[in-house]
């Protein structure tokens, strides 16, 4: 393995996937303001979007719950690491549309009780969700990167290298993230009315 793969930031991840994080926090950033200034319409839509979301969930115990949650997310995350390999434009497009709907809800909610209040709503969702998709969007830009390089003749690694170090960062970081946050929106879903 190379140099760039050495570990930092408390071995949250890797070097190599730095610059796409920083890259993908800035889409996302971008994207959720968009979503906070999105038109009315929008914003009633992506409302009602979210409650059936919600409201498919309700009914389900405790255990079963968090297994969906779990498991879609797990599912949702895997195929944002894969189809990295497309250039990276699924896993740019996965950040922007979930920062957007971030933002919508964060501003619906902020219309309902407040700025403060909808910060403290929308928050534990993002929490652990947001971060470990971050990365799993990284490390799927930097595996179409990869690809790039490798179709241009500029590396000399077999691409089935670096998918197997994204997949050993992906289940040291972003699996036990996401089992965090299905715990919470567990139950937040459970508790809220």
């Amino acid at each position: 393995m190379s140099e760039d793969v050495e570990m930092n930031f408390a071995g949250m991840f890797d070097r190599t996937i730095k610059p796409y994080i920083v890259i993908l926090t800035l889409i996302f950033a971008a994207s959720f303001l968009a979503g906070t200034m999105a038109p009315s319409t929008i914003r009633q839509q992506m409302g009602e979007v979210f409650q059936v979301v919600v409201g498919n969930y309700r009914g389900l115990a405790g255990g079963m719950l968090f297994f969906n949650i779990l498991v879609q997310n797990v599912m949702a995350t895997i195929f944002v690491v894969i189809s990295g390999t497309i250039v990276g434009i699924v896993p740019t497009f996965a950040i922007s549309s979930n920062a957007f709907g971030l933002g919508v809800l964060y501003r619906q909610a902020s219309e309902v009780s407040g700025y403060s209040k909808a910060a403290i709503e929308v928050l534990p969702y993002g929490v652990f969700e947001i971060p470990a998709l971050l990365i799993a969007a990284s490390y799927g830009l930097w595996l179409g990167v990869m690809v790039v390089r490798r179709m241009r003749g500029e590396g000399s690694t077999l691409l089935r290298f670096h998918i197997e170090h994204a997949f050993r960062r992906y289940f040291a970081v972003v699996f036990p993230l996401l089992i965090v946050a299905a715990a919470i929106e567990t139950t937040l879903i459970l508790w809220l009315p």
